[in-house]
């Protein structure tokens, strides 16, 4: 399965300022598949080894005990016959359970530099380790590089999907040519399916393999997104404090879904069991989103300075990924593809380009006006403050005449099932969903065109 993360991999390979990298990421968003199976095989064929902490006991238990980093590179001489040089690579996946290989980082960057070094795991877990084992426990800031890992945006489930069909679109868009109706649709009917699988790699592999039987491709994929969906719920289990913060964590990953499909979609503390008020949710919210998996976007209302500010006790969360959003909708196959067009809430459209922004490195911000306008997220881009208006059909954008009112007249970006325009009178840039992430990553690369 492709990934544009071995872009990132390969800078960080031929980086010659390089530093241990650590590779973060929430649960099966392929992490490993893609340091094991598809850097390392590349690149260090049949020289690289591979341990995972939460298998390799004796290699925990070693490193627990001793912490010492010329101990490690002997462990790894006598029980691995490996030496870590230039030509070679180190993985140590599962990091969270071995937290002294993270201390261990920094010396390597100060005394053993010429060594590859990747170690991955979660981010959320680590913390929390950090916080029952080790109070002392100083995480190495600026001694390594870090990645973060998303599951697959829509452009790498089009790639994966059908090269051909992505060569014509990602060209379509850097000539920015209005798509012919064909192939128009075409994209759109590969959205659909994106809004259905979703991004995680076990989810995307299994439409994959059935793709030629869309019933039973549905009906697996179904049930690999339920699988995944429950061991985020039992993951919730190990890694919280107590019983109370397991359920109320449970609780609002469970309902994430049904807040945003009401008429005000702020997350509401008082409708999940058990909680009266915001406070009671700052632990529960602050895990799933360093667990990456749940997203808060913060409000910002009428006048909009940059660097945006909000208020952060009005927000609204977005699950990580479309599949798990489409599966808690409880939306059936044959509605979801069927009679899609009145069955998808604009919400489905509204968390994809959640999940865009965030895998592009954008926090998340919406916009209220005075008279019920608002804007469903906002972007800086150049210091300059860019709404973007998510749309589930073709439509006007009401509320761009009371945004503009506060803010100055920039332009605004429409995404939706329209074809690809830019009115420069009105300033109104229009981007089918299929566009979007290529647009993102155009602005990542320093360019903004309009």
């Amino acid at each position: 399965m492709h990934r544009k993360y071995e872009k990132d991999l390969e800078e960080w390979l031929y980086n010659p300022r390089k530093k241990p990298l650590v590779v973060y990421g929430a649960r099966q968003v392929g992490k490993t598949y893609l340091i094991k199976n598809i850097f390392a095989e590349t690149h260090f064929k049949n020289k690289y080894l591979y341990i995972d902490c939460s298998d390799d006991q004796a290699f925990t238990e070693f490193n627990l005990k001793h912490n010492s980093l010329d101990k490690l590179l002997q462990y790894l001489k006598i029980e691995h016959n490996f030496t870590p040089t230039s030509e070679n690579l180190l993985i140590i996946d599962e990091v969270q359970e071995c937290l002294p290989i993270l201390r261990m980082l920094k010396q390597i960057n100060e005394l053993k530099n010429y060594m590859n070094v990747i170690v991955s795991g979660s981010l959320v877990r680590m913390k929390i380790k950090r916080k029952m084992k080790n109070k002392k426990f100083l995480f190495p800031v600026g001694k390594i590089n870090q990645i973060i890992i998303y599951p697959l945006t829509f452009d790498e489930f089009l790639y994966n999907y059908s090269l051909d069909l992505y060569n014509i679109a990602y060209d379509s868009y850097k000539k920015k040519k209005v798509t012919d109706d064909y192939t128009h649709q075409k994209l759109l009917d590969v959205f659909y399916e994106y809004l259905f699988t979703g991004g995680l790699p076990d989810a995307v592999d299994t439409y994959l393999f059935y793709k030629k039987d869309p019933t039973k491709s549905y009906e697996e994929v179904s049930k690999t997104l339920k699988e995944i969906f429950t061991n985020y719920l039992n993951d919730m289990e190990l890694y919280q404090t107590t019983p109370e913060m397991i359920i109320r964590t449970q609780n609002v990953f469970k309902n994430i879904y049904s807040q945003l499909n009401k008429e005000n979609k702020n997350f509401k503390a008082n409708s999940i069991e058990g909680v009266k008020n915001n406070r009671q949710l700052v632990t529960p919210i602050d895990w799933l989103e360093t667990a990456n998996v749940a997203f808060k976007a913060s409000l910002t209302k009428e006048i909009v300075t940059s660097p945006i500010t909000s208020d952060e006790n009005l927000y609204r969360l977005y699950l990580n990924d479309m599949g798990l959003f489409t599966y808690q909708s409880k939306l059936s196959i044959p509605s979801f593809f069927v009679d899609k067009e009145s069955a998808l809430s604009g919400i489905y459209f509204e968390n994809y380009l959640a999940l865009e922004l965030v895998a592009h490195s954008f926090d998340l911000f919406y916009w209220k006006g005075k008279r019920n306008s608002e804007f469903e997220f906002l972007i800086e881009v150049n210091r300059r403050i860019l709404p973007i208006d998510a749309k589930k059909s073709k439509g006007t954008i009401p509320s761009i005449k009371e945004f503009r009112e506060h803010n100055k007249n920039d332009v605004v970006i429409k995404v939706s099932k329209n074809k690809y325009g830019y009115n420069s009178e009105n300033k109104i840039l229009t981007l089918p969903f299929y566009y979007f992430t290529f647009f993102l990553d155009e602005i990542n690369s320093g360019l903004f065109p309009y």
